[in-house]
């Protein structure tokens, strides 16, 4: 069972039908200098491919918007009653779209810069405009807390929770009782890897009382290919395939079985690696679950990573315990905290190695310091 979405837009991609617009919107990602006639063609191609997908049509995430057109006016699903799924991509196809960055400035596939959005402060928990709290456990906020604006908007990397051990996207959904995650994605392609630097891409669920476990893809620098894993704590089980750089794995599922606690890995219908966690009970109705994509480096100073990755996901469903169900992963609330001294849950380390191609769902990422 799958949860319609109504489609709005990406996010900060609104999508209008009319050359002006009004009402609220989000902060999420850096400024860039140029937003040019190929990045809103990417914008478009991707709400085409969600309204195809909202559908139940199977179709090639990578396609052209030519392609994904073609396809919707296949033989076979004309003769379908899909009238209103012409009507939406001749809409999709036709749309203004718009672009806001993190300071508040908005393009337009048509007019370029537009002008300035008023920011408003609608959401407690993202990383850009989370209440600064100092709490006595990571979901239980207490007093408030006072911190200066170097601390909130320029973190060093003994600011931020993992800040040291390397650069890394990572979103974070609240400690809400998740058991489960599934999707489709690209294994990234690596480049120039400096010395000591190793890339992953993993999913994790953490318990509000300290205990966690993740699942994903280490990327083997000497054999330049991907291994699944699983680790609990400091012990980690491999598995015994491996994947190209840029393979796509369809599907891949990381959940947790609440009778046992025993953590799977699945890749398509098999299980890859399985591992016991130190969960029990009293974790499962508060799990949170993460997903990161990063390069580790040890003492990473914040400037010292040379390598890059870019990889991709889509189709990203999560489920909770004690249903049966998976739900679109931007169905839940994102967690976000400063607790006085560093950033926990969702953030983008260092936001200059962070480049996003989708920014409202974060769903593809590029990793590469931008300063150099």
């Amino acid at each position: 069972m799958f949860r319609k979405n109504k489609f709005i837009g990406m996010g900060l991609a609104t999508i209008l039908m009319c050359s002006a617009f009004s009402g609220s919107f989000a902060y999420a990602e850096a400024k860039s200098t140029t937003y040019d006639a190929a990045f809103f063609q990417n914008l478009k191609q991707r709400a085409i491919v969600h309204e195809l997908q909202e559908h139940q049509i199977a179709v090639n995430p990578k396609a052209s918007i030519t392609e994904l057109l073609n396809t919707a006016d296949s033989t076979s699903l004309k003769s379908k009653n899909n009238s209103d799924l012409q009507q939406n991509l001749e809409k999709l196809n036709k749309s203004e779209y718009i672009y806001l960055t993190l300071d508040g400035e908005v393009y337009s596939s048509e007019k370029g810069y537009v002008g300035m959005a008023d920011k408003v402060e609608s959401k407690e928990d993202s990383v850009t405009d989370a209440t600064y709290m100092k709490t006595n456990s990571l979901s239980e906020p207490s007093n408030n807390h006072d911190v200066s604006l170097s601390s909130k908007n320029n973190p060093t990397p003994s600011q931020v929770s993992g800040g040291t051990t390397g650069a890394f996207s990572r979103v974070q959904l609240k400690f809400d009782g998740f058991d489960g995650v599934t999707g489709n994605f690209w294994l990234p392609y690596v480049h120039r890897l400096g010395d000591g630097e190793q890339p992953w891409f993993y999913f994790g669920f953490d318990s509000a009382k300290g205990r966690g476990v993740e699942g994903g893809f280490s990327y083997q620098t000497g054999r330049k290919v991907w291994q699944g894993y699983v680790r609990n704590s400091n012990r980690f089980e491999y598995s015994y395939g491996t994947w190209s750089e840029g393979a796509e794995i369809k599907p891949m599922k990381f959940y947790i079985d609440s009778n046992s606690g025993d953590s799977y890995l699945i890749v398509g219908s098999e299980k890859i690696v399985a591992m016991m966690t130190f969960f029990d009970e009293s974790d499962f109705p508060s799990l949170s679950l993460k997903r990161v994509f990063s390069i580790a480096k040890n003492n990473f100073d914040g400037n010292n990573i040379y390598g890059a990755i870019s990889g991709d996901f889509y189709n990203l469903l999560v489920s909770k315990v004690n249903s049966d169900y998976y739900y679109s992963w931007g169905d839940y609330p994102e967690y976000s905290l400063w607790d006085g001294e560093k950033w926990h849950g969702t953030i983008a380390w260092p936001t200059y190695y962070i480049k996003y191609y989708d920014p409202d769902t974060r769903m593809a990422s590029w990793i590469q310091n931008q300063n150099r």
